[in-house]
C-alpha cells in the first residue's frame, strides 16, 4: 500500500495528475491500453463499458472464464465508483477507470474519490484479504452473506471479496491525497490471460 501526496491544487487536478501517471505506468510496463475513462459513470456508462470490454475480449479470442472473470471483476469496482465515491470540488462522483492488456495479464485500475476516514479502514481490510487463502476467502464471503451484515450503501467489503476471488491474486491498493478531507482511492487489480 502506498500513500502519496501531490501539490497543493484542485481536487480534479490532482485527480487528473494520477490518472495521467497510471496511464503512463501501464505504457511504460508494455501493456496495451484497451480502455480509459476519466469522469464521472452513469448507470448506462456502467453497462456500455462492460458491454464493450466483454465484446472485445470475446473478438481477441480470450478463453470464456476470463471472459467472465474479467466481466465480475469491472461491474463490482464500477458499482464500487458509483456506490461509494465522494463528491469532488464540482459536486460530481468523478473517478477512472484504465484496462491495459499484456501476453498473459489484463491490468486494471479502478479509482474514486473517498473520505480520509475511511483509508485506513479499505488498507486494513485489503491487506487482510490479500493474505487469505482461497478457502478462507469463500468461507469469509459465505460467512458475510450467510450473516446479512451489509452496510447502508451496500456491501461489508463483499466487492473486494469477490473481486479478489475473480481474480485470482492479490490487489493493489493505492491512496493519493486531493485535500485535507478526500482521498483518491485506486485500485489496481490483476487478472490472468
Amino acid at each position: 500500500m502506498k500513500k502519496v501526496g501531490l501539490e497543493n491544487n484542485s481536487v480534479n487536478f490532482r485527480m487528473r495528475q494520477v490518472f495521467q501517471m497510471q496511464l503512463d505506468r501501464l505504457v511504460e510496463r508494455n501493456y496495451n491500453v484497451l480502455v480509459s475513462h476519466f469522469g464521472t459513470f452513469s448507470q448506462d456508462m456502467v453497462g456500455s463499458i462492460s458491454q464493450g470490454v466483454e465484446d472485445l475480449m470475446i473478438s481477441i479470442g480470450d478463453r470464456r472464464m476470463v471472459i467472465k472473470r474479467m466481466f465480475s471483476i469491472l461491474i463490482e469496482g464500477l458499482q464500487n465508483i458509483r456506490i461509494h465515491g465522494e463528491l469532488d470540488d464540482h459536486k460530481r462522483q468523478m473517478g477512472y477507470l484504465l484496462i491495459g492488456s499484456s501476453n498473459d495479464t489484463y491490468c486494471l485500475c479502478l479509482a474514486n474519490i473517498i473520505p480520509v476516514e475511511d483509508e485506513e479502514r479499505i488498507m486494513s481490510f485489503i491487506d487482510k484479504i490479500n493474505r487469505y487463502s482461497e478457502e478462507e476467502l469463500k468461507s469469509t464471503y459465505l460467512s458475510v452473506l450467510s450473516r446479512d451484515f451489509l452496510s447502508i450503501k451496500g456491501g461489508a467489503g463483499l466487492g473486494f471479496i469477490t473481486t479478489r476471488m475473480k481474480s485470482g491474486r492479490p490487489l493493489g491498493a493505492h491512496f493519493f491525497e486531493l485535500s485535507d478531507e478526500k482521498r483518491l482511492f485506486v485500485l489496481e487489480v490483476k487478472l490472468g490471460r
